[in-house]
């Protein structure tokens, strides 16, 4: 029975050494930005969280998560935004009225984000600047070496 309860509290332990670490971690890295996978009905599925730009993706990490690791990932070269609106009545309960919510989609997921005027312009701006994919040169040289890293004897 000692036994149990001590690996229980060892378990309590790590969950809350987790939690701290991603909050203290994440919560000053990235920007605070509210975000629901669509379709959603009324005001529901909205999750509280902060994105971090981190070369081409998109890291968004969810506040009530113990995951060491990224909730969601977009890429940006296959980031679209489609429409830009004012949070809804519903919504005002919990989100302020200077937010803006953004629709983005990404292969035929549609995402919406909540964010304030610096946040949508720092999260604009990181789209748009995304280089073509037709203007990006393929470097042959680095594929092979990644392709035949640990074959030849390097």
């Amino acid at each position: 029975m000692d036994i149990l309860i001590w690996v229980l509290i060892i378990a309590v332990v790590v969950a809350i050494a987790l939690a701290l670490w991603r909050f203290l971690m994440f919560r000053s890295r990235g920007t605070s930005v509210i975000m629901r996978r669509l379709p959603a009905v009324g005001a529901h599925g909205w999750r509280h969280g902060s994105v971090r730009y981190n070369g081409e993706e998109l890291e968004f990490f969810q506040l009530r998560s113990l995951s060491p690791v990224a909730d969601l990932v977009l890429n940006r070269q296959s980031l679209d935004f489609h429409e830009n609106r004012q949070i809804s009545e519903p919504e005002s309960a919990f989100m302020t009225s200077r937010l803006t919510v953004t629709t983005l989609c990404q292969d035929g997921h549609h995402y919406e984000m909540a964010l304030d005027p610096r946040g949508l312009m720092a999260l604009t701006a990181w789209v748009e600047s995304a280089p073509s994919a037709r203007q990006e040169r393929t470097d042959f040289n680095r594929l092979r070496n990644r392709i035949t890293r640990g074959h030849n004897g390097k």
